[in-house]
């Protein structure tokens, strides 16, 4: 017998996992260059949203914009794309991952903290845990 449980993921958990990760919880590998930046401002203007870490998320679902997140190290390196399409499927593929869904399953119950904000982050950059 098999089981099917499905879980909805509110804006929300996403709002909370960009902040959390993008001020501190993955700073270690991730950069937005200027580019990228420049496109979620076009989207999202200051004056509209001050703080970037959640003009991102506004510019990616109410504006469609596919945002590259480039590598710390090496700025010029994009490692992966964060788009509305992109954010479904990861999630989905993060949740059936079972190694790194209880990062999802933390901030889905309001627990999450910098540990679980980047593997879920991670995941929505590059549809995998690379860094960490």
């Amino acid at each position: 017998m098999e089981i099917k449980i499905e879980t909805i993921v509110p804006r929300e958990v996403l709002e909370n996992v960009c902040v959390t990760a993008l001020e501190g919880g993955s700073n270690y590998w991730y950069y937005l260059s200027d580019g990228a930046v420049k496109l979620i401002r076009k989207a999202v203007p200051k004056n509209e949203d001050p703080y970037l870490s959640t003009a991102i998320l506004k510019a990616i679902l109410d504006h469609n914009v596919e945002v590259p997140i480039s590598d710390a190290e090496d700025e010029d390196e994009v490692l992966g794309y964060i788009s509305k399409k992109t954010i479904q499927e990861r999630i989905q593929k993060l949740s059936e991952d079972d190694s790194s869904k209880w990062a999802l399953e933390r901030e889905i119950r309001g627990e999450g903290d910098a540990d679980s904000s980047d593997v879920v982050f991670q995941y929505l950059a590059m549809g995998e845990v690379v860094f960490g």
